[in-house]
């Protein structure tokens, strides 16, 4: 059976090379029955390779890259159970609003520990992304600070940092999450400068390592 002798499968090939054209009625505007050339037609959209087969109405799924770091999306948070919990947070976000401290400069880096086996012989897997580094260097400039410090309040969590001076106040969300137990903090009196060493931990860095 030749592809010839049905004409309805030459009107499909028809229809999906070409834009099929159609009155109001459904009769096919190059039939020999349509005479009338004052009626409206109506142009459909161009079918492609892609419509053949059953149209999946379905949104597809983003596909996930292993080979970057996803990001974490934060979850809502919850209000406080009791009533006493929520008396804290709201004389903790009414502090912040009423702090008059300036927010100090501060500059973040990446840093990795590369090793002869690294440069040389390029044995391991690390390359020059921030996915192959292992600390985030923080150092935040404190200029005309007086306070030793002993007696500046450093609060560290894993996904936030927190510090307070007589002068300067910073509070601010870490990019990854850190290992709070691995991170150093170092300040130099003759520069006004504390530099934190914060040691990530990410989702992906036995892949990356």
């Amino acid at each position: 059976m030749s592809l010839f002798d049905n004409p309805e499968q030459l009107r499909q090939l028809q229809n999906l090379l070409y834009p099929s054209r159609r009155r109001r009625g459904g009769v096919d505007a190059g039939s020999s029955s349509s005479e009338d050339e004052g009626e409206s037609l109506v142009v459909q959209h161009k079918q492609t390779p892609g419509s053949i087969g059953p149209q999946d109405k379905q949104k597809k799924k983003q596909k996930v890259n292993l080979l970057a770091t996803p990001l974490q999306q934060e979850a809502a948070a919850k209000p406080p159970p009791t009533l006493e919990e929520w008396h804290e947070q709201q004389q903790r976000e009414d502090a912040d609003a009423l702090d008059q401290r300036k927010c100090p400069e501060y500059t973040m880096t990446y840093r990795q520990a590369v090793g002869t086996e690294d440069v040389f012989l390029q044995m391991g897997q690390r390359t020059g992304a921030s996915s192959s580094c292992e600390d985030l260097v923080l150092e935040i400039c404190l200029p005309d600070e007086q306070m030793s410090a002993d007696k500046m309040n450093l609060t560290l969590n894993e996904r936030d940092l927190d510090l307070g001076t007589a002068l300067y106040r910073l509070k601010m969300p870490l990019p990854h999450p850190v290992d709070v137990d691995r991170c150093e903090a170092k300040y130099d009196s003759e520069l006004r400068k504390l530099r934190l060493t914060l040691r990530l931990r990410r989702e992906l860095d036995y892949v990356n390592f």
